[in-house]
């Protein structure tokens, strides 16, 4: 297929794991970014006190990700040891899945609910997440991971975006009454997408595919046992705390755009199309990230997109300031240019890299705790940002001082060990 190069997908099981990036990502950005967060907020009305539904999604959000990564570490710790990955993947679908319909379903009112199956929701598909990237290194030899992980997130902006532009269209032909029974939709579609493109995963990965843990580590005691063996490796550790520091700082920014471009003055209607735009600049770019990969050091093309991330801070933070509206306008178009030109390639390129340092017979478990340090939580960014506005009153100063661990990050991954062909 042209879609899927020969050049880098070589195998029918490469091929159905490429899929799957584009199957979780109509959850990602379809219920967990947009709709999920406003059909909470609407269901509450009236029923929590002001500003109380935002910050009560926040911490369902943050312990969807404190159980999600309990679950991936302790569950991790099976599936390395009988080999069975996609049925732990699985499971995590179908439950994702499943509180995707239910939501759909849930009345006016009943918000505990509705913040139930968000939390159940947000957690399943983390946890899938895990199970997916785990099984990187048993699918692909080292040197190929790097043009597979970026093909895989390069799809998963267009997976994300198909659905969420029939869901956009379709929310926006519904007249004002009927907004809410427009996000009930929005949600069978994300749940039927996801469960749909899962199926060439299920299908094409063998029942129990990839090594094992030796029987003579069978009685080992749980996932967190491997969480310790694992950090015995100073790669790891040194390796994981610049993942933390730096892909904290992208987190931070992706979640805080919206608002953050609402402080200067950005219109909504600039910022749905921003949004749009980055997704499909990002899918080309994401794609020459791997591609350079082979010619440049992957370490190398991280730090690269570090040093993109530092422009946006620089720009975020000088934009308060800038009196002039189209010139703020501007500045946010060539932040969102820059975002789409380097999020994905990080993020595709760190998986690589890890996988080349976690032990394939540990990787569930491996991946699990990357995924606590990574996708599961956004700590420094908000401290910051909040410091920020308590200090100057300025939210955009915040992004600004994320240079700092985005420096950090840089300087400790230059310090990791890697394998020749990293």
């Amino acid at each position: 297929m042209r879609f899927f190069p020969a050049s880098i997908v070589k195998t029918p099981v490469q091929r159905a794991w490429v899929v799957y990036d584009l199957a979780n990502a109509s959850f990602a950005l379809c219920v967990r970014t947009v709709f999920a967060p406003m059909f909470f907020k609407i269901v509450a009305d009236g029923l929590l006190q002001e500003g109380a539904a935002t910050a009560v999604w926040g911490y369902a959000a943050s312990a969807a990700g404190i159980a999600a990564g309990i679950f991936s570490v302790t569950l991790g710790h099976v599936a390395d040891r009988v080999g069975g990955k996609k049925y732990f993947l699985l499971a995590a679908v179908l439950l994702g899945v499943l509180s995707s319909v239910l939501l759909a379903f849930v009345p006016i009112g009943a918000w505990k609910t509705a913040l139930f199956l968000c939390f159940l929701g947000m957690a399943a598909y983390m946890m899938a997440g895990s199970f997916y990237d785990a099984l990187l290194p048993e699918i692909a030899p080292q040197a190929q991971r790097h043009g597979l992980s970026s093909l895989a997130y390069a799809w998963g902006y267009i997976g994300g975006v198909i659905p969420f532009v029939g869901c956009l269209v379709l929310f926006s032909l519904f007249p004002e009454s009927g907004k809410l029974l427009a996000m009930r939709i929005s949600f069978l579609v994300a749940a039927v997408w996801w469960i749909v493109l899962t199926l060439p995963l299920m299908l094409r990965v063998p029942a129990h595919f990839g090594p094992t843990v030796p029987a003579q580590d069978e009685s080992a005691g749980n996932g967190w046992s491997d969480v310790l063996a694992l950090i015995k490796d100073r790669n790891i550790v040194t390796f994981l705390i610049a993942y933390f520091l730096y892909i904290d700082g992208v987190g931070t920014i992706y979640m805080q755009a919206v608002p953050l471009a609402m402080d200067v003055g950005i219109s909504p209607e600039l910022l749905v199309y921003g949004i749009l735009g980055l997704q499909f600049w990002a899918f080309p770019c994401t794609l020459l990230y791997g591609k350079f990969a082979k010619t440049i050091a992957p370490r190398k093309m991280v730090i690269f997109g570090i040093g993109a991330y530092v422009t946006v801070a620089v720009l975020v933070g000088v934009m308060t300031f800038v009196p002039s509206l189209l010139v703020r306008q501007i500045i946010f178009l060539c932040v969102a240019l820059t975002i789409g030109a380097a999020q994905g390639g990080i993020q595709a390129l760190s998986r690589s890299l890890f996988s080349a340092l976690v032990p394939p017979e540990r990787a569930a478990a491996g991946f699990g705790i990357y995924n606590i340090f990574g996708k599961f939580t956004t700590i420094l960014g908000p401290v910051l940002i909040g410091f920020a506005v308590w200090l100057t009153g300025y939210s955009t100063v915040g992004v600004l001082m994320l240079i700092v661990p985005f420096c950090l990050g840089a300087w400790l991954l230059c310090r990791v060990k890697l394998p020749k062909d990293c």
